[in-house]
């Protein structure tokens, strides 16, 4: 019977409820929406650290972020080597250059690494197939996902047709000689690879001396945890200061994530927007449930004065609440899963619905609607059965 009132109150107005279940379900799109970029953002942060093969990792205490990791002596990975559980360490360079329009003269920021193409340092075999490729300074392998603006010749995305195209890296000629998928993360919105050579020459600062950083492969059955601390403690300064950085690849995620989401204002951007959509959602469902409260006052004075309790009258506006919550969440999770694809393939963002965001914001939206129902029922409580004379 509880069911039924809420049910009937629901569609009593069908125009209006439609009206209100639009409402609610933006509200939840809103924070769908806004989660999606968030995790977006968290998942192109760490990318790349994602696909290199390492157990530890040395970089400058100075570190700011992947495409701007200050330098280290390469001394300091010789010294890193010397260690009994060290199974090798592998240089790595990067930085950011200037990528010239093949057909054009637009310049764009992209992503630059320098490897040892006879050494691969990446998990991913779609990232290493083509290093042999890599055959002197001038040849560059260029990200798959990279944008469309930096020029593939069919005008959507880096494929074979582009291989033998010459154009300027940070103004040094080079020509692409092969292909790789990985993606450039958050800081330009493309990548290449270059071998270490090549990056000396595209980029003079960093010489054969220093490193950007280093990756470290432990032997079978080394802790990393106390491998890195060992490391550590090797590399302090009398002062106790750090001269490098040695973490493990947890530490590694850990830090860039924490970089990006919480000491950029990108992570705030995100996180505020949840929170107004879910005030603006809590808004529209309590002046629905109130005004509907309202206009039903002297029905629900009616039942205190057949004996119903306050409970059982503040159930009906619960439940008739929970209605609100479900039929808006089911159109407005379709209608997140269609933006979240012409979003991911316009943008070329990693937006993906997970069980984990679904199970979150279908919680959120019931938290949403029921708080908007305890504050709509104080309305409820105050119906006297008096009022029908």
């Amino acid at each position: 019977m509880r069911t039924s009132i809420a049910l009937s109150n629901i569609r009593h107005h069908s125009g209006r409820t439609a009206l209100s279940l639009g409402g609610i379900g933006i509200a939840i799109v809103l924070i769908f929406m806004q989660l999606g970029f968030l995790g977006a953002v968290e998942s192109t942060a760490t990318i790349i650290y994602s696909k290199m093969d390492f157990d530890l990792l040395v970089r400058s205490h100075e570190y700011l972020f992947f495409a701007a990791p200050r330098q280290i002596p390469r001394s300091v990975l010789n010294e890193v080597a010397s260690f009994e559980s060290v199974e090798r360490v592998l240089p790595f360079h990067v930085g950011m250059s200037f990528w010239r329009h093949p057909a054009g003269a637009t310049v764009r920021g992209m992503v630059l690494m320098g490897v040892d193409p006879e050494d691969p340092l990446f998990r991913d075999a779609k990232v290493s197939a083509d290093f042999d490729r890599l055959t002197s300074s001038e040849t560059v392998l260029i990200d798959q996902k990279t944008h469309r603006e930096y020029g593939p010749r069919n005008g959507r995305r880096f494929s074979q047709a582009d291989i033998g195209v010459e154009t300027d890296l940070t103004q040094k000629r080079v020509h692409i000689a092969g292909l790789f998928e990985m993606g450039s993360g958050l800081t330009a919105n493309g990548a290449a690879i270059v071998t270490e050579r090549g990056f000396d020459r595209i980029d003079p600062l960093e010489s054969e001396s220093r490193v950007s950083m280093g990756l470290i492969q432990l032997k079978p059955g080394v802790d990393p945890q106390l491998a890195a601390v060992q490391m550590q403690h090797r590399f302090a300064t009398e002062q106790g200061t750090p001269m490098v950085d040695v973490l493990t690849r947890d530490e590694v995620i850990r830090r860039e994530l924490r970089r990006w989401i919480a000491e950029t204002p990108i992570g705030y951007v995100f996180t505020l927007g949840v929170i107004i959509s879910l005030v603006v959602g809590s808004a529209i469902v309590y002046m629905i449930l109130a005004t509907d409260v309202s206009n039903r006052l002297r029905e629900y004075a009616t039942l205190k004065a057949m004996g119903y309790t306050n409970w059982f009258l503040s159930r009906i506006v619960l439940v008739q609440a929970t209605y609100l919550a479900v039929f808006s969440f089911v159109p407005a999770l379709f209608l997140s899963l269609l933006l979240y694809w012409i979003t991911s393939w316009l943008a070329n963002l990693p937006i993906v619905m997970t069980w984990n965001r679904l199970a979150f914001v279908l919680a959120l939206t019931l938290v949403m609607c029921l708080v908007s129902a305890v504050l709509a029922i104080r309305k409820l409580w105050k119906a006297d059965p008096a009022e029908l004379f």
